[in-house]
């Protein structure tokens, strides 16, 4: 899926850059072992409940127009784990994308106009993998319920498994996620997302708040009534 995105030609022409030479990390969840599981809830950072999270992000597009590394900054709200807003921009504070997100509906601005699509289509054509809310919360430091099966595979860790999704719990911290052939890993501060042996997406949270949010930010904006129509 292309995106023809407000701006996205200038904004790769400062930053395309080739893929970075740095070594990839390396997955640690192994899903065809022998675990011991048990039924297992907890909560992670429960008063996130509605919050806004701001940072950098970094996504690897693999598409006919544009092959490389572009590097930007994010915004995102959230108001419940299946209601988002996310405001991606480019250099000089330039808009590059506005995702709506809420439930499997999705719609995204670019070039003056919203498309919508289901959102595993348009987070395949951001981020090249399908990123639930769990996941996003996960990573942006907001909440996160589980409920599902856990087992002990170290001292120190966990392997935590809910809807098919799989998560590395070290102590009290989610370290690692597998979604499918998505693997998400932290280092260094930053959450890495790798599919098939490379970067998908890298997400660095710089700061985070809880908040209340008007719900029309959830939704398509209403369109203003032409005042000469009625003429």
């Amino acid at each position: 899926m292309q995106f023809r995105i407000n701006l996205l030609l200038f904004s790769f022409a400062v930053l395309l850059t080739a893929v970075s030479c740095s070594s990839i990390p390396k997955k640690t969840i192994d899903t065809k072992g022998s675990y011991s599981w048990n039924r297992e809830s907890f909560e992670i950072n429960p008063e996130n409940q509605s919050f806004t999270s701001e940072g950098e992000v970094t996504m690897w597009i693999d598409n006919v127009r544009f092959k490389g590394k572009f590097n930007g900054d994010y915004q995102i709200l959230s108001s419940a784990s299946n209601k988002w807003r996310m405001m991606i921009t480019g250099p000089f504070n330039v808009s590059v994308a506005t995702v709506i997100i809420n439930g499997m509906s999705a719609h995204i601005f670019h070039d003056g106009i919203w498309e919508s699509k289901p959102w595993p289509e348009i987070s395949g054509g951001l981020f090249n993998a399908d990123v639930d809310g769990d996941i996003f919360s996960v990573m942006l430091g907001g909440r996160f319920k589980f409920e599902g099966v856990c087992a002990r595979i170290d001292e120190s860790s966990k392997l935590c498994k809910m809807n098919e999704v799989y998560y590395r719990q070290s102590g009290a911290e989610i370290t690692e996620i597998l979604s499918g052939d998505l693997s998400i890993i932290r280092e260094n501060g930053s959450w890495k997302g790798i599919r098939k042996g490379k970067y998908t997406f890298i997400f660095t949270n710089k700061k985070i708040e809880t908040g209340s949010f008007d719900e029309s930010l959830f939704g398509l904006p209403k369109e203003e009534r032409d005042e000469f129509e009625d003429i």
